[in-house]
């Protein structure tokens, strides 16, 4: 259509203030901004003059643009011509500057005007939300509501899009209450833009109660939905939902990348892989947010030589194409492969951020690359200048504690130039159940718990520092401090996925079909195991008992029983892979490697840390996990 309008423009011999007008805001409004400002130098360059609807027409071209001198200008002339005292220019302007990250002008535009109406506040508010502002956005909405004005649907939208990236779920509910109150729930646009807070608040019951109670549901409704379970660790649930979509309409690019973060949350490669079926048959591979989703996917699912041969297939890899798959290198443990991938990012042009620096040095930490690591955290610094952060520091001092160096990471903690978390004392803490050292740890402990008094993993990590120390009564004590706290520990529980579903098991789980069977092959590996001079590792119990009872314990350990499922059900030759969410014991990950070797299979077992692969009768960690 604008196309025609142009055939026509171009076909007039006498053009009025109307026709270079709507010229200009025809191409505006279709999103051509560059076009409207050739249109708009061209009428300067046949001597017509501008008017105020010239002004209006052209100053969000200038915010799409990012033409601020020429606001500037425009904002210059209107003073001259006293047109700044009309709202829809002073509503243009404003738009234009908080558009061109200039707030104070947007600001001082905002202040000096005579008439607001609900454009200029939501504006100013959309303002605020983009320079990372939300309390100032929240309050001029409630300033706006006292002075008498009521915000429309775009207002409501814009408020909530701030609470949803600034994590503020109380917030967001007030403003859910005025939805409510203002009979706005029929609107579409609100409702998505609710959901989207509450998913992003981590609040999915609420969300899912929005989402019921919308009559009219678009594609945008249902991708919400399936990507708030995804990212927070919802995976069945996103499942059951994509497939109730199917049932409704088709789904889109977004929705692939929506859903394929479930396949990698459970490690379901089959589901995996039939979802890359659909994104091939229907040409979303050319979308780099699928492309990097299904990198993701498949090095979340270990099959990683998959995800090299799709990342190598993107045309346009942007930065976070990179960082998916260095990070993919870095939890296999492929650290010198991690590093050449981020050498060969920088080749290519594309510049490290915060995350990729975070994936580059988690993959040193998990290969033992020490010098390297020291190398990453100058070189962010000095060369890239990039503060570190939390995580940057917390890698570091897992890379020290892993290669034994406690004292050094615990000195590079006392010296660092901001306050550490839990996450940095943790991984020292970690380090310290790896080598033993339980004065340190008590020490390290005491500064994990005045952190995080209610988080139960860092009691266990001390209770098993004191197990493997053999320090009983003070596995007790540790116990009775979980029990006095009210404190729940976190089962453990491995699943894999097999003949068309996820298979789950727990600790000592007797309750699969094919218990008897598990428990038997499992009781052969361990005596082979011991015919060949191999020892239970029992101090990876919490127990204070006898040998047997500890071997015993040791044997219904999740992992082991869901590796044995996969022996009993996969054809020969078939690759195992099972995932944990707690982190794999020391004896659980001798018996893998044992299981590796007598069965000739490759095991891949990816758990809270990292991945393991297990192939005749190696792992690929070197201890390093």
């Amino acid at each position: 259509m604008v196309e025609r309008a142009r055939k026509l423009f171009d076909e007039l011999s006498d053009r009025d203030y109307f026709s270079w007008n709507s010229m200009i805001s025809g191409y505006v409004a279709n999103g051509l901004a560059e076009k409207g400002l050739e249109v708009f130098k061209e009428m300067m360059c046949v001597g017509v003059e501008m008017d105020l609807v010239t002004m209006v027409s052209i100053l969000p071209a200038c915010a799409n643009s990012g033409n601020v001198s020429l606001s500037r200008a425009i904002h210059a002339l209107a003073v001259k011509s006293c047109s700044d005292t009309d709202t829809n220019f002073s509503n243009a302007l404003l738009d234009t500057y908080a558009k061109s990250a200039h707030l104070e002008d947007a600001i001082q535009v905002f202040e000096k005007m005579e008439e607001r109406d609900v454009v200029s506040w939501t504006s100013m508010i959309a303002g605020y939300a983009r320079e990372g502002l939300p309390d100032k956005a929240g309050g001029l909405f409630h300033e706006m509501i006292k002075r008498g004005f009521t915000p429309d649907a775009f207002t409501v939208t814009t408020v909530l899009h701030v609470c949803a990236c600034n994590g503020s779920l109380d917030k967001g509910r007030e403003v859910h209450d005025y939805v409510r109150k203002n009979d706005m729930q029929s609107n579409i646009y609100v409702c998505n833009a609710l959901m989207d807070m509450y998913a992003k608040c981590g609040s999915m019951e609420e969300a899912n109660s929005v989402f019921l109670g919308m009559h009219v549901k678009d594609i945008i409704s249902w991708n919400t939905m399936i990507g708030g379970y995804s990212k927070n660790n919802l995976p069945n649930e996103a499942f059951s939902l994509f497939g109730a979509m199917l049932q409704e309409l088709e789904p889109d690019s977004t929705t692939m990348a929506c859903i394929l973060p479930a396949c990698a949350s459970l490690a379901a490669l089959d589901k995996g892989r039939e979802i890359h079926g659909h994104i091939v048959r229907n040409g979303f591979f050319s979308d780099v947010r699928v492309a990097n989703a299904l990198v993701d996917m498949y090095a979340k699912c270990g099959a990683l030589v998959l995800a090299r041969m799709l990342f190598d297939k993107i045309r346009k890899k942007d930065l976070f194409s990179w960082t998916v798959m260095i990070a993919g290198y870095g939890m296999h443990g492929f650290g010198s492969e991690a590093i050449a991938a981020f050498h060969e990012m920088r080749q290519a042009g594309v510049e490290p951020d915060e995350l990729s620096f975070i994936s580059v040095l988690y993959a040193c930490s998990h290969a033992g690359l020490l010098d390297e690591g020291w190398k990453f955290f100058n070189l962010m610094q000095k060369e890239c200048n990039i503060e570190p952060k939390l995580e940057h520091y917390a890698c570091i001092v897992d890379l020290l504690s892993r290669k034994g160096k406690l004292q050094m990471a615990y000195q590079f903690i006392k010296l660092m130039p901001i306050k550490p978390d839990a996450k940095v004392w943790g991984s020292l803490l970690s380090g310290c159940r790896i080598h033993h050292d339980v004065k340190l740890a008590e020490k390290v402990a005491e500064r994990v718990f005045e952190l995080e008094p209610e988080n139960t993993g860092y009691y266990v990590l001390l209770a098993n520092v004191y197990a493997e120390a053999e320090k009983w009564e003070k596995v007790k004590k540790m116990r009775e401090e979980i029990g006095r706290r009210h404190l729940k520990k976190n089962p453990g529980c491995s699943w894999i996925e097999a003949r068309g579903k996820v298979h789950i098991f727990f600790a000592g789980d007797e309750s699969q079909a094919e218990a008897r069977k598990i428990e038997s092959l499992l009781r052969k590996f361990r005596e082979q195991m011991m015919e060949e001079g191999h020892c239970p590792k029992t101090r990876h119990t919490l127990i204070n008992a006898d040998d047997l009872q500890k071997e015993i314990a040791l044997c219904g350990h999740s992992e082991k029983l869901a590796i044995a499922f996969g022996i009993l059900t996969f054809p020969p030759g078939k690759t195992i892979r099972v995932t944990k969410n707690l982190r794999v014991c020391g004896d659980c990950h001798e018996m893998a490697k044992f299981m590796s070797k007598t069965t000739g299979r490759e095991i891949v077992l990816r758990d809270s840390n990292r991945f393991h692969h297990f192939k005749d009768g190696t792992c690929r960690c070197r201890g390093f996990w």
